[in-house]
């Protein structure tokens, strides 16, 4: 035997030793852990579900967690000021008057919500702030006329009409160079409640799997995203909430994913109030009447980036079925490398005419094609 056969045995040895070794390791153990909170802004409840190998490492996912909701919190917020930040209420206070520098975060979901803004036939509308303030108003007077037992108040056409002279693309300037943001109008500003708060749970998911979280969900009020696949191999379920008004704890259907993915919903049962004859006056506002969308009573979105998700579920939400259904599928078509589904619930027979629809309880659950693989209903 020659000493180059030698060595060539030797040296397969110690690696068979080292297969060997590593085959031998038993796979780390992880522990499932949650938590959440009601300080990190967005003004809902965000949890964490995280696992890691033992609590502590939880916790500081956990830290983590919070303290990015919390920055990106003061940053997207209309109303409030806060000490050395520059965030949209800043830039609408200083409409017509100058640019403001702002954070690379708000640079990026402006020009994610200005790409989706004629794709979605202007039904995503981030300008409308002019006119979605006045709903504000009387959607908080109208719940304090709730609380007294007496319908709200609608507000006039013509009031919400003067007001939507001030929206549009056109009155936003976005300097990427000198990174500002200026309204050149003084009567426009910009609302971003429609994509925020997804947009900050797809930036907190992926700062989290940078600092290490292998498998977890994080959840901000009904923002559900989900981090790779369980440990266990198990799928993910995520639950589609009733827009029962007296009962949205009520799941209505179950969507499965066995890696990162987000589910988001639309609905008519979130921040409302009720007006003359019983009518719910919801904060969906369609762009085309100025009055919020009667379409669905909801819709959930299956799709990986929750930015996306929170964005592209207001117009399958808005428009008419068929046009949410083409939207959806021109989606699919131009992204053949992104998966998107749908889920639209409507009052039970109320779904539209020639779409296969399942009951369950008092509503009608319509699914896009692609989404029934995911669903608990096709799937029993």
């Amino acid at each position: 035997m020659s000493r180059g056969d030698s060595m060539l045995k030797k040296a397969l040895g110690f690696f068979l030793v080292i297969a060997l070794l590593s085959g031998c390791t038993k796979p780390q153990t992880l522990t499932k852990f949650s938590n959440q909170t009601i300080e990190a802004g967005f003004d809902t409840i965000i949890t964490l579900i995280g696992y890691t190998k033992d609590k502590a490492e939880f916790d500081a996912y956990f830290e983590i967690m919070k303290s990015e909701f919390t920055r990106l919190n003061e940053l997207f917020d209309k109303y409030n000021d806060y000490e050395g930040v520059n965030n949209i209420k800043t830039i609408n206070d200083n409409a017509g008057v100058a640019p403001v520098v702002v954070d690379q975060a708000i640079l990026d979901m402006l020009k994610l919500a200005k790409e989706w803004y004629e794709p979605s036939g202007g039904s995503f509308n981030v300008t409308m702030g002019s006119v979605l303030e006045i709903w504000h108003e009387y959607r908080d007077m109208g719940q304090a006329d709730n609380s007294d037992g007496k319908p709200g108040d609608v507000p006039p056409l013509h009031l919400l009409e003067e007001a939507n002279v001030c929206t549009g693309w056109q009155f936003i300037e976005i300097d990427e160079s000198a990174k500002t943001v200026y309204i050149n109008n003084a009567c426009s500003s910009l609302d971003v409640g429609g994509i925020a708060k997804g947009y900050a749970t797809e930036i907190v998911a992926r700062l989290l799997v940078d600092e290490g979280l292998s498998a977890g969900i994080v959840n901000a009020g009904g923002n559900v995203r989900l981090i790779n696949t369980k440990p266990d191999g198990a799928k993910w379920a995520v639950g589609i909430q009733s827009p029962d008004i007296e009962n949205t704890s009520e799941s209505l259907d179950t969507l499965y994913a066995d890696k990162s993915m987000s589910v988001v919903t639309s609905g008519d049962y979130q921040r409302y109030y009720i007006g003359p004859d019983d009518v719910v006056y919801h904060h969906l506002i369609d762009p085309s009447t100025l009055y919020p969308a009667r379409q669905a009573r909801s819709v959930t979105i299956l799709i990986e980036d929750s930015g996306l998700a929170d964005t592209l579920a207001k117009p399958l939400f808005i428009l008419p079925y068929d046009q949410a259904l083409a939207f959806l599928e021109k989606f699919n078509a131009d992204h053949p490398d992104v998966f998107m589904g749908a889920v639209w619930v409507y009052d039970k027979g109320m779904q539209p005419v020639g779409t296969q629809a399942i009951d369950v309880g008092e509503f009608s659950l319509v699914h896009s094609e692609n989404i029934k693989p995911f669903s608990r209903l096709y799937n029993e």
